[in-house]
C-alpha cells in the first residue's frame, strides 16, 4: 500500500492510501507501485490517477514535482489540484477556449501563460472522464 499526499500552496488536496499511482511526467506518464525505488520527478499539468483495490480516482494537477521515498510514500507538490467533484466543466471549457485564442495572438511572454492555462483546463476536463 502507498501513502499518497497531494499538496498545493493552499494545503493538502488529497491524502489517501492507494495501491497504484500514475502521474503525468514531463517525458510522459509514469506509474508507481509499492516498493518503488526512491525517485524525484517533474510533473506537468494533467491527470493524476490512483487505484485502491477496484476503486479508481482522478485528480487534475498543475505542474510540480513528485517524490517517492522508497518507503511507500508518494508526495506530489503541485501549483494546483482539483478532484473531479470540484471541477466545473463550463469554467474549464471557457478557460480552454480563452487560452487557445490567446495562443494565436499574444506575444511570446503571454503565450507561455496562455499555454499553462490551456494545459490546466485540459487537465481538468480530462479528470472528468471516467476511468
Amino acid at each position: 500500500m502507498l501513502k499518497l499526499h497531494v499538496v498545493t500552496p493552499e494545503g493538502q488536496a488529497l491524502e489517501q492510501e492507494v495501491d497504484e499511482v500514475t502521474l503525468p511526467g514531463l517525458p510522459g506518464e509514469f506509474g508507481i507501485l509499492p516498493g518503488h525505488v526512491p525517485l524525484l520527478a517533474a510533473t506537468k499539468a494533467g491527470v493524476l490517477r490512483y487505484r485502491k483495490g477496484t476503486e479508481r480516482g482522478r485528480l487534475a494537477i498543475g505542474p510540480g514535482f513528485a517524490q517517492v521515498d522508497g518507503k511507500d510514500s508518494v508526495v506530489v507538490l503541485v501549483q494546483k489540484a482539483l478532484v473531479g467533484e470540484k471541477i466545473q466543466r463550463d469554467g474549464a471549457e471557457k478557460l480552454l477556449q480563452d487560452a487557445e485564442a490567446r495562443l494565436q495572438k499574444e506575444a511570446e511572454a503571454e503565450r507561455i501563460t496562455a499555454a499553462a492555462d490551456r494545459d490546466w483546463a485540459k487537465a481538468q476536463l480530462d479528470a472528468l472522464q471516467p476511468g
